[in-house]
């Protein structure tokens, strides 16, 4: 085992420990991550199959916006703690095991992302808008529905809504389909027994190759 470093070389902190963003490089970070998370593989499998059910899209906007918070409360998240949140959301709400080191791929992707951002440097995320643009005549707009908002209700999913939705989005200067900052939708309700135990609602568990 390597041990301990100490002095000077101890002080150093790791890269990922010294990244905060500011409020201008947060909604480009989050712009890309939003990119790299929509167009993972194996989590678009399991939104085209609706693995967590029909508002399996939905979960993956809200996995967007779980991942933005999980960097706003811990910026020292690194590859391994990300690669861990995006496998415990798939399986807890897709019911999805990867099979692949897919997660840990994405992952290192999102870091460097970050890294990137937090030196002003937006070449990661204007090659994603690029890839996207392409991508987006063909594809719904991707969003990141974060945590720290849960005053919408059932407008937000209706289609005749989207213009009551406007003043709730933050949009990105990237172009007109990036992702957007949106207020929460509903989570799926938990099931509580009557002595107070939370019931787990799985179908079985699907395996992503």
């Amino acid at each position: 085992m390597a041990q301990t470093p100490t002095g000077a070389a101890a002080a150093a902190p790791t890269a990922s420990s010294t990244l905060v963003l500011t409020a201008a490089q947060t909604p480009h970070f989050e712009n890309g991550m939003a990119i790299l998370l929509n167009t993972w593989p194996a989590l678009s499998l399991a939104v085209e199959n609706e693995f967590g059910g029909p508002d399996s899209a939905d979960k993956r906007d809200w996995m967007c916006g779980a991942v933005a918070d999980l960097f706003s409360s811990n910026p020292a998240t690194d590859e391994e703690d990300l690669e861990g949140f995006l496998l415990q959301i798939l399986e807890d709400e897709f019911e999805t095991a990867l099979e692949d080191d897919s997660a840990f791929a994405v992952a290192q992707r999102v870091i460097l992302l970050r890294r990137q951002c937090a030196a002003d440097d937006l070449s990661g995320v204007q090659a994603l808008q690029g890839m996207w643009d392409k991508l987006s005549k063909n594809k719904p707009r991707v969003q990141v529905v974060r945590e720290d908002d849960s005053d919408d209700d059932d407008e937000d999913e209706d289609e005749d809504g989207e213009d009551e939705e406007n003043d709730d989005k933050m949009d990105v200067d990237a172009g007109d389909e990036a992702p957007q900052l949106v207020a929460v939708k509903e989570r799926v309700e938990k099931v509580v027994d009557e002595d107070g135990f939370e019931l787990v609602q799985k179908n079985g568990r699907r395996t992503a190759r």
